[in-house]
């Protein structure tokens, strides 16, 4: 293979590079479209038999090439900073509505300062460092929960069809969200019931402690117009 044949080859699979890394991207790049006229002319040189001419459209063309595959992938550096600070964005909007769990507002305050530093980052073409500080927001929001607590507390409600009783209080999914926990309640609250023998019968307007059972943050009295989270999830 002589070296005009050669050059010719390594255009093609340059510019085959190219289209793969971003096809969108080239219907508007003049680097690409510059590029496809060189390799057009060197093929022509090269069909003629001007291989040094064919040779100089070559090198030509992948100065070309070179320049728009580093906007190719700039393109695609800016698509996923982008598509990174939209849920970074997002993320942070949900708390921003429904409020932070106490427990969480420092985590809260650093992601804070961190989508403000991946929106200048990402405004000032530095997209591999509004990827990372986007993915911190990210982690430090990962296990925050809002600012509802589950309550600390239950009055037995008057509810004929269907009579409150322990087992149906740890079912509501504001409680345990599993029936079967009645006894925690049990324990957690004996010396209130007025027979200890029967423990789901209970009296509208007794008040029942809920404790904590994996580490959830209780606080306040259950309030049939407020909406909760569900325990465990």
């Amino acid at each position: 293979m002589n070296r005009g044949i050669f050059v010719i080859f390594s255009i093609l699979s340059l510019l085959a590079f190219g289209q793969s890394l971003f096809a969108q991207s080239l219907l508007d790049n003049p680097d690409y479209k510059k590029a496809i006229e060189l390799q057009q002319l060197a093929k022509d040189a090269h069909a003629a038999g001007d291989y040094d001419k064919a040779y100089e459209y070559s090198e030509e063309a992948g100065i070309y090439i070179a320049r728009s595959n580093a906007y190719i992938a700039q393109r695609i550096l800016w698509y996923k900073a982008n598509g990174w600070l939209k849920n970074a964005r997002s993320r942070v909007a949900y708390f921003k509505s429904s409020g932070i769990n106490p427990e969480y507002q420092q985590a809260y305050q650093q992601a804070l300062a961190g989508l403000e530093a991946a929106e200048k980052s990402f405004t000032e073409d530095q997209y591999e460092n509004s990827i990372e500080y986007s993915k911190e927001v990210l982690t430090l929001l990962a296990e925050a929960k809002s600012g509802t607590l589950l309550p600390k507390y239950y009055k037995v409600r008057l509810i004929p069809k269907e009579r409150d009783c322990l087992n149906k209080i740890a079912g509501y999914p504001f409680i345990y969200n599993d029936r079967t926990k009645w006894r925690l309640l049990y324990e957690a609250n004996k010396s209130k019931l007025k027979y200890r023998d029967n423990p789901h019968l209970i009296f509208p307007g007794q008040v029942f402690e809920i404790p904590s059972i994996e580490g959830e943050r209780r606080s306040g009295e259950y309030d049939p117009g407020a909406s909760y989270p569900v325990f465990g999830k």
